[in-house]
Formats: structure tokens, sequence, C-alpha cells
């Protein structure tokens, strides 16, 4: 949410059950995101596809983000960091380096702050809009995806 300076309009959600009965969660969900001034956002998590996608893509007019799945874990999905690739509008790319974390660095943060109050790396207030959009989109999806404004913080 803090990348984009657009105020949101609207959300809308869709969530299908198509192949996965013995789970409760969606098989696909897809939020969208609405901007005033045109923007769009799209999220989409499938678990229906007979082909893999790529972990992760974020698409601009100027060029594109992919995160591809880290081909070391053979054929199997796994969690593992993606090898994120810059793609420029000019058709040019290249695989952005590691950066390597802390393991457990949010529960370590967690844990501090409930034993000593120190203040955490991500604040609930930082987090609270990001869950508004998800129960919008959640909502929107009940209603067979009618649009909902969400409540936010930011102004």
């Amino acid at each position: 949410m803090s990348i984009l300076p657009s105020q949101v309009s609207h959300v809308s959600g869709l969530n299908q059950k198509r192949v996965w009965d013995h789970v409760t969660n969606a098989d696909h969900a897809q939020v969208t995101i609405n901007f005033t001034d045109g923007v769009q956002a799209t999220f989409v998590n499938s678990d229906l596809a007979a082909a893999r996608k790529p972990k992760f893509f974020v698409l601009g007019t100027k060029g594109a983000i992919v995160g591809n799945w880290d081909s070391s874990a053979g054929d199997s999905v796994a969690d593992l960091p993606a090898i994120i690739s810059l793609n420029r509008a000019d058709g040019s790319s290249e695989v952005i380096p590691y950066v390597s974390t802390t393991p457990f660095s949010f529960h370590v943060s967690l844990a501090k702050f409930l034993k000593d109050g120190v203040p955490m790396s991500v604040s609930a207030k930082q987090s609270r809009d990001v869950v508004a959009i998800m129960q919008a989109a959640e909502e929107s999806a009940l209603n067979n995806g009618i649009p909902v404004s969400p409540t936010l913080l930011r102004s």
C-alpha cells in the first residue's frame, strides 16, 4: 500500500472452490484494487493450474518484476526465495541478486516487543490497511464480486 500514492476507490474479490474440497480455503482467489486515478492492482492466488506460473509478478507500463520459482527444488513447489528478474520496457532484463535475511526476524521482533516493549519493525498500523483491503475483497467475493469501498487509515 505504501508504494502507490493514489487513494483506493474500491476493491472487488472472487473466490472459487473447484477441486480441493478437503480444505476450507479457496482454490482460486482474485483481489482487484481500483484506485481513484485509474490505476489498478490485481492479486491472484490459485491452486488451479496445469502449468506452473511465476511465484509472483508485478507488471507496469515501464517494466516488470518477475519472481520465478527456484529450480533447485526440482519439480516440487518449495518455500524457497524467488529468483527475481527486473524486465525493462526496452526489452532488457537482469536477475536481481538475492539479499539474505535473518530467519524468523518477524518472530524475534514480536518476542522483543512482548517481552521488553521494543517497537516492532512493522507496526500494526502499517498492516491495518492491507487487512482492510483483504476484508473488503472477502466481502465482495461473498456478494459475487460487487465492489466494496474499504475504510483505510491512510488519507
